[in-house]
């Protein structure tokens, strides 16, 4: 190759060098220019969530991996200072509830992929006070409907005490002085009943269980409330047995005011019942069916409250005083058919003891 040649080759290879070189440079421009878009939406989406951040109505807390703070928003200021002033940190704090006088927060910790941790935290005071508020007047309203319902109940037989009593000090009749005093008797006899019906919703005895086999309980409960044995279907299925043995305290209490409550649902006649027996998730099961009108939809929830009955004579407190003395042991009553003839009871409570355990029998 002469000299001519390799002159003209290298300035091939210098135009070629130099395109190569304005293309870069204008991919590079391109590059900048994206690379700047993107820096301009970078700086507004971080703005954004600063924005975001600085509103939230709960506090955020970062830390890195050392436990040292990165950066915290104005509300997690806030109750970072609010907690310091009660002698910590937040980020000393526990996860979850944390209460200190009047000062209520709810924490949360996540682990970030840094190894570091976000705290969020939530001022729950105003809503605890609130809270507290409602329940203290829901506990107002419910002594003061309860109070309205001892007032009525004990009025009436009061009235009759009263009006018997003018009577038999205007008369000399000794069989009419016997008559009105028999009368005086029975309404002492009804308040005295209201009372210790009201003693017993209000304190449920906590008393040692008394072991009993359920079927001869469910016979004798079912006497006592005026219903025949030959009334009586009992079933026991899901591993029930009748010799399993139950709080005779407890479920007699119970069960002796849905017999009488289906014995005195059909007046004039017997009523027949039919008694369910079943074990579910190691739990006692008693489902109780009469065949008498039933109880109306409107009242399937009233019916557990104190002085609400579907009785005229009744004063209302069995039912309310079975549904308190279950819940007590950890039981519980409910209504399953609302509004269809045939009042239908399910009554749930713990085991006394595991099936096949054997115990001493009172």
């Amino acid at each position: 190759m002469d000299i001519h040649q390799g002159f003209e080759a290298f300035i091939h290879a210098a135009r070629q060098l130099e395109e190569s070189y304005s293309e870069l440079q204008t991919h590079a421009a391109a590059i900048d220019l994206q690379l700047t878009r993107t820096n301009d939406e970078l700086q507004k989406t971080l703005l954004e969530r600063e924005m975001v951040f600085t509103s939230l109505p709960v506090g955020l807390l970062s830390l890195d991996a050392s436990g040292t703070e990165r950066w915290c928003n104005p509300e997690g200021r806030r109750l970072c200072g609010l907690v310091a002033a009660h002698g910590t940190e937040l980020q000393d704090l526990p996860e979850g509830d944390w209460e200190h006088e009047r000062v209520n927060l709810r924490l949360q910790r996540t682990r970030m992929a840094d190894g570091g941790t976000l705290i969020t935290a939530e001022d729950r005071s105003r809503v605890v006070r609130l809270e507290r508020e409602v329940d203290r007047l829901d506990r107002l309203a419910g002594l003061s409907e309860l109070a309205l319902g001892i007032a009525h109940e004990i009025k009436n037989p009061l009235n009759g005490v009263m009006g018997f009593a003018t009577l038999l000090s205007r008369t000399d009749d000794t069989d009419k002085q016997r008559r009105y005093a028999a009368r005086i008797s029975d309404g002492l006899e009804q308040v005295d009943s209201i009372v210790k019906g009201l003693l017993a919703f209000a304190r449920p005895a906590a008393s040692a269980a008394k072991l009993v086999d359920i079927l001869p309980l469910i016979h004798r409960s079912a006497t006592a409330a005026g219903v025949p044995t030959g009334c009586l279907e009992v079933r026991f299925v899901g591993g029930a047995q009748p010799d399993l043995p139950v709080d005779g305290n407890v479920l007699g209490r119970v069960l002796g005011n849905l017999f009488r409550n289906a014995a005195e649902a059909v007046p004039g006649r017997r009523a027949r019942l039919q008694v369910r027996v079943e074990l579910i998730d190691r739990e006692l099961a008693l489902t109780v069916r009469d065949d008498g009108p039933g109880v109306a939809a409107a009242d399937a929830q009233r019916i557990f409250k104190p002085f609400v009955s579907t009785k005229d004579q009744g004063h209302g407190l069995g039912l309310a005083l079975a549904c308190r003395v279950l819940a007590f042991f950890g039981g519980r009553i409910e209504l399953l058919n609302p509004g269809r003839p045939g009042a239908e009871f399910r009554v749930t409570m713990p085991l006394c003891v595991e099936p096949g355990v054997e115990a001493s029998h009172g």
